[in-house]
């Protein structure tokens, strides 16, 4: 006779993951954004933008960390190049250790 009543679940509104912070060999750096990617030969790079020159950003092997709102993400990267953009300045790295933790 009765049917069983279903409840309806509120689906919780999740944050876009954000971009909090950015330390290089253990020094805070000002950094715009990154991205993790891929090389043309499939290896995996990171890229950051700056405003301005970062000089934590000038050595051959560089240890990160990077924060965002929702994981914590530590990068070991061996610089590969930087450029010259408009109005940013992007450093690019090839990625040789990588660990994530969610916070």
């Amino acid at each position: 006779m009765f049917s069983k009543l279903k409840e309806k679940k509120k689906k919780k509104k999740q944050r876009p993951e954000q971009f909090m912070s950015l330390k290089a060999n253990g020094v805070a750096v000002d950094a715009i954004n990154f991205a993790l990617c891929r090389n043309p030969d499939n290896t995996p790079r990171l890229e950051i933008r700056t405003k301005n020159v970062a000089e934590a950003l000038h050595y051959e092997h560089v240890d990160f960390e990077l924060k965002t709102n929702l994981k914590l993400i530590k990068v070991g990267g061996n610089f590969r190049e930087a450029i010259n953009e408009k109005q940013f300045k992007l450093y690019i790295f090839d990625v040789d250790n990588y660990e994530q933790f969610y916070i």
